[in-house]
């Protein structure tokens, strides 16, 4: 049989795809390796697995904000929902929208090749599968990234990836390497069993409190107050804000933030401040090289370590696509919105944003705009090469030149391209052929 559409991962964005994609009226099919929906949500024990979820992780956007469309969040929950009650709601995603039927579980893709009528698409359990698009779903929190430095280090050392559980820290003296969400959530760990903890950045960032004024989830009244406001006025009414309730981060130990805010990824953490006001981290810089148990750093200042817990990111990697389809560690310049690649236009990316908000609910909208695309109600513009390499001229300014923000974007300026785009161009009542058999989208 020929699938109008094959998804790859049942994480959020899979989820979101099929919804969108079965509700266009495309007959669609997901395979997910694992027992059940959820992606990186789907915690396991285990370092080597797939999910880089850890006991304590709970997610760093509100309910207010995170939930998909017409499918919010129980009342009862916390703001901000621990990784299990976050994979159960996936689950209860899934249920409501009837997308489970579409999903074979313990099914890894093991490679999709284009033809000049679709995708052969083979599987672990040994059988082959035809559609007409492909969707890649897989996300990009799965491959850790290693950075190398001078010398060796003798003690345990691991990526965050396989850091599971606090007492993997217990009674040591800890380096951990990196200062996103991940690695000030290990630190703050960190804090209650190590012996001592250290916490190297190479550069100064920004922290948001997860609570503002009158305990309102700060995502929720950026939402509420600030998106509103003319793009102008959101970085100075934010930086303002964060002056009001934190003042400087230098007067809890941080370096000078070298960069306006929202440059980098937002990192989102309400104790990583108060543990280092009352001593219990301290900041390094970056490290210069590495002997045995000890590690310089860039101010001469030397440490000794039992463990080093390198939180260095992830890389970007679809092991089933042909190599010339695998978005490289560079800007990506053939992909049009995070979405389309220019070189085939039977492949879409769904989720390959790194967003300063909830990454669940732009991945629908991406999705409705891909379904759109595929009934033929959306064309490409005519002028999208161009359009593609100005949009990559201007992120290369607005974001910082590092791994972790190569796919980054502005939730409210994303979603409301998207937005826009999808409410143009709704979907036709009655299809006049079968997607599968009507000719493939052209630029407009």
């Amino acid at each position: 049989m020929t699938w109008d559409v094959i998804v790859v991962g049942a994480g959020p964005s899979g989820l979101a795809g099929i919804r969108r994609l079965k509700e266009a009226g495309l007959s669609v099919i997901a395979f997910e390796k694992r027992h059940d929906v959820g992606g990186v949500w789907l915690y396991e024990d285990n370092p080597e697995g797939h999910s880089s979820a850890y006991q304590t992780l709970t997610m760093i956007t509100s309910k207010a904000c995170s939930h998909f469309e017409d499918f919010p969040f129980p009342k009862e929950w916390p703001d901000y929902v621990p990784h299990y009650l976050a994979q159960r709601y996936l689950r209860n995603y899934a249920e409501h929208f009837g997308l489970i039927d579409h999903i074979r579980f313990h099914t890894a893709v093991e490679s999709a090749t284009p033809t000049d009528s679709g995708w052969v698409v083979h599987t672990s359990t040994g059988e082959t599968f035809y559609s007409r698009y492909l969707v890649a779903a897989t996300g990009h929190h799965w491959k850790p990234y290693l950075p190398t430095y001078p010398g060796h280090f003798t003690g345990e050392s691991y990526h965050s990836h396989a850091y599971k559980r606090p007492m993997q820290l217990a009674n040591k003296r800890v380096l951990i390497v990196g200062i996103g969400n991940s690695g000030a959530d290990i630190a703050v760990d960190a804090v209650r069993v190590a012996q001592s903890v250290d916490l190297s950045t190479r550069r100064g960032y920004h922290v948001l409190p997860k609570f503002v004024f009158f305990g309102i989830p700060a995502d929720e009244m950026y939402r509420k107050v600030i998106a509103p406001l003319p793009k102008p006025l959101r970085r100075i009414v934010s930086n303002l804000t964060l002056k009001i309730i934190l003042g400087p981060v230098e007067k809890y130990g941080m370096p000078k933030p070298d960069h306006p805010l929202f440059y980098t990824h937002p990192l989102m953490n309400s104790e990583l401040l108060y543990h280092l006001r009352h001593g219990k981290i301290r900041m390094r810089p970056g490290i210069q090289r590495l002997e045995e148990k000890k590690v310089y750093f860039t101010d001469g200042s030397v440490g000794e370590y039992d463990t080093i817990v390198w939180a260095t990111g992830y890389e970007v990697e679809y092991p089933y696509l042909p190599s010339h389809l695998v978005p490289s560690r560079k800007r990506g310049d053939r992909i049009y919105l995070h979405i389309f690649h220019l070189d085939e236009p039977h492949l879409f990316y769904l989720g390959l944003i790194q967003p300063n908000g909830c990454i669940w609910n732009l991945a629908e909208k991406q999705a409705a705009l891909v379904a759109r695309y595929i009934m033929g109600a959306y064309k490409l513009p005519p002028d999208v090469e161009q359009q593609t390499e100005a949009y990559w001229r201007q992120h290369a300014e607005k974001f910082a030149e590092s791994l972790r923000h190569i796919w980054e974007v502005e939730w409210y300026e994303y979603a409301e391209i998207l937005d826009k785009l999808i409410a143009r161009h709704p979907l036709p009542k009655k299809p006049v052929k079968s997607p599968a058999e009507a000719p493939t989208p052209a630029y407009a």
